[in-house]
C-alpha cells in the first residue's frame, strides 16, 4: 500500500469517529441522519465504521445539517481536503475505465455481429446458388441379365414377329449321295458279304488247296456293295419294301 493510501486510511478512520461524534451531538439516530440526507442506513454506519467515505456533495449536506463549516466539520488540514479531492478523482478515473472497458466490449460485440452477418449473407448466397443449379441427371444404371433357374415364374414372351411371305414353290434339287447314305439300310447292305468271302476262301484252301487263285474272292466286296447299293436305291424296290 503506498503513503498516499496509508494516510487516505488513517484520515477515514479519524473523520468517521468525528462524524459519529457529532450526529450523536445534534441527537440523530443512523436512520434519522440516513433519512435527512435521503441514503440508506447502510451508508451511514459504512461511513462510521470507515468502510466508506462520503462524497462532497455529502459533507456539505452535513455540515448544513448540523451548521457548521466543511472545514468546522472534518476538522482536517488541505492535506485532507486534498484526500477527499483525490478520491473523488480516483472514482472518476474508475468510471471512466469502466465506460472505456464497456466502450470496447461494446467493439467487440459489434465486430463478432458483423462478422456472423457476413458469414450469413455467404451461407445465403451458396444456398441461393445450389437452388438454381439445374439438378444432375441421374445415370441410368445398367440392368441384371436374369438368368433362368428351376422354379422360376415364366418369361413373359415378346410379340410374335409377322411372319414372311413364302418365296414360291420351285422344284427341288436331287437328294446329295451323303444324305442318301444316311437312310436306313436294306438287307443287301446289311448281309455279312465280307465274312461269307472268308468263309469261301478258307474252305477252298484247306478242302481243294485253292489259296493262291481264293483271293480273287474278296475282289468281289466292292462289286457287290455297288450291286447293293443300286438294287436299294431303286425307286420299284423301296416302293416294294413299303
Amino acid at each position: 500500500m503506498s503513503p498516499t493510501s496509508k494516510k487516505g486510511s488513517f484520515m477515514n478512520v479519524e473523520i468517521a469517529q468525528r462524524l459519529a461524534a457529532m450526529r450523536r451531538e445534534q441527537g440523530y439516530s443512523q436512520e434519522e441522519l440516513a433519512e435527512r440526507l435521503g441514503l440508506s442506513r447502510q451508508a451511514v454506519s459504512k461511513w462510521e465504521r470507515a468502510e466508506s467515505s462520503p462524497d462532497t456533495g455529502n459533507l456539505i449536506a452535513l455540515a448544513k445539517l448540523y451548521g457548521v463549516s466543511l472545514d468546522d466539520l472534518l476538522r482536517i488540514d488541505d492535506d485532507v481536503v486534498d484526500d477527499v479531492a483525490f478520491e473523488e478523482k480516483d472514482k472518476d478515473a474508475t468510471a471512466e475505465a469502466q465506460a472505456q472497458e464497456a466502450a470496447v466490449r461494446a467493439n467487440e460485440a459489434a465486430v463478432r455481429a458483423a462478422q456472423a452477418a457476413v458469414a450469413a449473407a455467404q451461407a445465403r448466397a451458396t444456398a441461393e446458388q445450389a437452388h438454381q443449379a439445374p439438378p444432375a441427371q441421374p445415370q441410368p444404371q445398367p440392368q441384371p441379365v436374369q438368368q433362368p433357374y428351376y422354379g422360376a415364374a415364366p418369361m413373359p414372351q415378346q410379340p410374335a414377329q409377322p411372319a414372311q411371305p413364302q418365296a414360291p414353290y420351285a422344284p427341288q434339287a436331287p437328294e446329295p449321295y451323303d444324305a442318301q447314305s444316311r437312310r436306313p439300310r436294306g438287307p443287301w447292305s446289311t448281309f455279312p458279304y465280307p465274312v461269307l468271302c472268308v468263309l469261301v476262301f478258307l474252305g477252298g484252301g484247306f478242302l481243294f488247296g485253292w489259296w493262291h487263285p481264293g483271293w480273287f474272292v474278296f475282289l468281289t466286296i466292292p462289286l457287290y456293295y455297288w450291286i447293293a447299293h443300286i438294287i436299294e436305291n431303286d425307286p420299284n424296290y423301296r416302293a416294294n419294301r413299303r
